[in-house]
């Protein structure tokens, strides 16, 4: 467990910023411009393949308060040929909370296509996202609730929010770090419904 503390708080250190567009972003570290690598810029913002073909964690996830829980595989189990998209979130996270209305109006026009699954990494739990995570505020999505930051850590998450598409049998076909429009006719062409 002691392992585990470190690695809880360098998410909420490494996460969560906004960069002029709105993403994700690491702590600032000076680089002089001539040692920058062109691939460390496009860390955010775009799709990302690198891990296309990975399963997906096989982590318990809080479906409520009361301690009640299912994996990746029991909601596709659940939604048999449908994808699923999976967004790491936090309370804290601003770009997190600006993009969660887009989820919410993507899971509401591809009801029967697409699962979406808004996941919190906030250490504190439900207690923390029980406010701010509403029927009211988000009447088309359920979130879960992984406060270990586990799922975060075998997905080799380097900030919030990121964004996975699962294909329907559990394997990564891309992730986005940084938030975005996902309601956008773009966003839904990319997740292909």
């Amino acid at each position: 467990m002691k392992r585990l503390i470190p690695l809880a708080l360098a998410i909420p250190l490494a996460a969560c910023g906004q960069n002029g567009g709105g993403q994700a972003q690491a702590p600032k570290q000076e680089t002089p411009a001539s040692q920058e690598a062109p691939a460390a810029k496009a860390e955010h913002g775009h799709f990302d393949t690198q891990f296309a073909g990975t399963p997906a964690p096989a982590i318990a996830l809080e479906t409520s308060a009361e301690g009640k829980t299912e994996t990746l595989a029991d909601i596709r189990a659940a939604n048999p040929g449908k994808p699923v998209l999976v967004n790491l979130w936090a309370t804290w996270c601003a770009p997190c909370l600006k993009e969660l209305p887009t989820l919410d109006r993507l899971a509401a026009d591809t009801k029967g296509k697409l699962v979406v699954v808004p996941l919190s990494q906030d250490m504190e739990g439900w207690r923390k996202v029980s406010g701010e995570f509403t029927a009211a505020k988000y009447p088309n999505l359920a979130t879960r609730v992984e406060s270990g930051m586990q799922f975060g850590f075998e997905l080799k998450a380097k900030g919030l929010p990121l964004t996975i598409l699962y294909d329907a049998d559990g394997k990564e076909v891309w992730r986005y770090a940084g938030d975005r429009d996902w309601s956008t006719a773009e966003s839904r062409a990319k997740i292909g419904v």
